[in-house]
Order: C-alpha cells, then structure tokens, then sequence
C-alpha cells in the first residue's frame, strides 16, 4: 500500500511539472534556432516527412510505455504545430 499522502504527491506532479516546463523552455529555444537556420538557408517552415516521422516515432515510443497513442500524438501535434507558429515569426 501506498504510504504516501495526496499532498506528497501533488508535490510530486508540481516538480515533475516544473520539469516539463523547463524541457518545453529548452526546445522553443531549439525551435527558434531551426527556424533562424532555415530562413538563412530559405527552407521551408514545414517539413511534412519529419512531421510525419517524428509522429509515428513517438507514437511507436508512447506503446512501449503503455501511454495512450491518441493522447501522446494530440500532445505532439499541438508541440509541434506551436514550434511551426514559433518559427513563422523567426522567418
């Protein structure tokens, strides 16, 4: 049985969440330098195949660890079409 309180654990969701704001602060810094690179280089904002590949490469993760397909691929099309948005404005 679990000895925990539901106040240990809501503390543990705020860290864990504090985490995943950190990692999200990490890769919109990321995002924008890719979009600086490919307004240089004139590329494209979207690249369909590696929308399409990190999709189905995340999907493929998110079963290995039991997660929900549909919640985990929602979850990266809105990170991804935010990064899509951040990178409009870079160009």
């Amino acid at each position: 049985m679990n000895t925990k309180t539901l106040e240990d654990l809501r503390k543990e969701i705020d860290a864990i969440d504090q985490q995943i704001l950190e990692i999200l602060v990490k890769r919109i810094d990321i995002v924008k330098q890719i979009g600086e690179l490919k307004n240089i280089y004139n590329m494209p904002v979207i690249d369909e195949k590696r929308r399409e590949k990190l999709l189905e490469s995340i999907t493929q993760r998110a079963k290995l660890f039991n997660l929900s397909e549909e919640f985990i691929k929602k979850l990266f099309k809105e990170i991804h079409d935010h990064a899509v948005e951040l990178q409009k404005k870079v160009a």
